[in-house]
């Protein structure tokens, strides 16, 4: 397998694995049934005292987020800066929206901070050249 075909994998995993662990995170381990699990008709009867477990699938969709932003660009130096500062003001802007009551959901600041972790990530991935 060539050096390029290895990278769209190893990219397309960054994209998809986190992307799965979310969700699943999210479908098991909340306290309380959520919107999300109204959409996909499907009501869970557990409960989870597992640290995190509210953050965390925020973190992981995030980080799958910004590595989709990396494989359509072809890197994080190609992508444009407005795009990341638009996406990094838009994703944050969410947590404030719901806090004032505009969108449904709790408004978290450790949220807000789970989006900066996953920019971060990503960020120091691609500077060590692992993605």
């Amino acid at each position: 397998m060539n050096a390029n075909r290895r990278l769209l994998i190893t990219r397309l995993a960054w994209v998809v694995i986190p992307m799965m662990m979310g969700v699943l995170m999210y479908l098991k381990g909340r306290t309380v049934p959520v919107l999300f699990e109204r959409w996909l008709l499907y009501n869970s009867k557990e409960t989870s005292s597992f640290p995190g477990s509210i953050w965390i699938p925020d973190y992981l969709w995030c980080v799958s987020l910004w590595m989709a932003m990396v494989m359509v660009w072809g890197g994080w130096g190609r992508i444009p800066k407005a795009w990341k500062i638009g996406i990094a003001i838009m994703v944050s802007a969410t947590e404030l929206f719901q806090w004032l009551g505009w969108m449904h959901g709790t408004g978290d600041w450790i949220d807000v901070l789970m989006y900066q972790m996953a920019i971060l990530t990503v960020y120091i991935l691609h500077k060590t050249k692992r993605i």
